[in-house]
């Protein structure tokens, strides 16, 4: 079994470990209206697209070598228009590093964060954790900066360099805008291993994890075995991080929220709500296990009924994305005359399903209530294909 099914296989088995709850979630959502209005006031452009990410190359072994995480946004051009905002404390980017690792699957004991916000897209924000892995003590650090995934120069930064002279021993490019590379200081510090993943978000975040097998405190010496974190699990820990980020270079409270924090029942309604397009009014809610679901209101009368579901049984045909992710969409006719269903159905590599739908009716048994759903069968794709699911529970 390849390394990322198996770790999947361990995130489905662990999945309901973590989750926010209503306060966390209630006064992120605040604050971030909040911060929007005040950026709108002063004419500040915000992002329009939905959450993904994944990470780099450059943090760790720059910090090994004596550099800093900043030093890797020193090559990466600063980002304007609809990428040129990002704002997140240090403490939210540290709580985001902490929970995603209790995400991956290994056990994380006594963890000792450190991290740096950011205020600008020129600057990025980091963290690292050090902790207790069963086999001794571990490190993996974190490197987000705001960037347009659309530049070249940026683009650069997921192409493996030229073998000659290359500081890795191994190294791939990836479905998903992704690189991954490892390598050895056997002559410069007795066999030091390191991973780094870079992955690059359509959201426009230039996302970094790394780890190497190195005994942090003391002497700095190799502890003379290959990191737990491997690429694989670096891979989910980047994608937790990027459904940890907003759209519009902010957290969520999702995965920003406190380490450790009581769970809700379930993050499905008020995940489906987070991923809404703006210009839809809820008119009722509701949520029982893993279903959330809200009736959308116009204003003139026409209701609009949208589900997000927990799946995780496997599907054929449809579409397959460069990362291995299944998408399905269909449009069904309802049970009622003039109903019309319209249906996501995403099926994720580490077995997570996700099935969105709407109809135009204010349930799936009643009599319909407008021409057409009030979300296009495009946004119910882009809501079903957010990174944000596999942050919430």
């Amino acid at each position: 079994m390849p390394i990322e099914d198996e770790l999947g296989k361990v995130l489905q088995d662990t999945g309901g470990t973590f989750t926010a709850d209503r306060r966390a979630l209630v006064e992120g959502g605040m604050a971030r209206g909040r911060r929007r209005v005040a950026r709108r006031r002063a004419g500040t452009v915000t992002g329009s697209a939905l959450g993904v990410a994944l990470l780099t190359t450059g943090a760790v072994y720059l910090t090994a070598t004596g550099g800093s995480p900043a030093d890797t946004a020193s090559r990466t051009p600063v980002p304007s228009g609809a990428y040129g905002h990002f704002e997140i404390t240090a403490e939210e980017i540290g709580n985001i590093l902490e929970n995603g690792m209790n995400r991956t699957g290994i056990g994380v004991d006594r963890p000792q964060v450190e991290s740096r916000g950011s205020t600008g897209p020129a600057d990025p924000a980091t963290a690292s954790i050090v902790f207790e892995d069963g086999f001794g003590e571990a490190k993996v650090t974190l490197s987000v900066t705001r960037v347009d995934p659309s530049d070249a120069e940026v683009r650069r930064l997921l192409v493996c360099p030229d073998k000659k002279g290359s500081p890795y021993e191994e190294c791939t490019n990836q479905p998903g805008d992704r690189a991954v590379k490892g390598y050895t200081e056997a002559g410069k510090a007795g066999g030091v291993h390191k991973w780094d993943v870079t992955t690059l978000s359509p959201n426009g975040y230039l996302i970094e994890v790394g780890t190497q097998n190195v005994q942090v405190s003391g002497a700095q010496s190799p502890v003379g075995r290959n990191p737990r974190m491997n690429p694989g699990k670096l891979r989910h820990l980047a994608m937790f991080v990027d459904g940890s980020l907003a759209r519009d270079g902010e957290p969520n409270a999702f995965g920003a929220v406190e380490p450790g924090t009581d769970p809700e029942p379930s993050d499905m309604l008020p995940a489906l709500k987070y991923l809404l397009p703006e210009r839809l009014d809820v008119y009722s809610e509701g949520a029982s296990g893993a279903e959330g679901h809200v009736v959308l209101s116009d204003r003139t009368g026409d209701l609009t009924y949208v589900e997000a579901v927990r799946m995780s049984s496997d599907f054929t045909g449809g579409e397959v994305l460069p990362d291995g992710t299944k998408v399905v969409t269909r449009q069904l006719p309802g049970r009622e005359p003039g109903v019309v269903e319209l249906r996501v159905d995403v099926l994720r590599v580490n077995g997570m399903g996700i099935s969105v739908g709407a109809y135009n009716a204010p349930s799936p048994k009643s009599a319909k209530r407008g021409a057409k759903p009030m979300v296009t069968m495009e946004e119910l794709r882009a809501i079903a294909l957010s990174r944000t699911w596999l942050v919430a529970r």
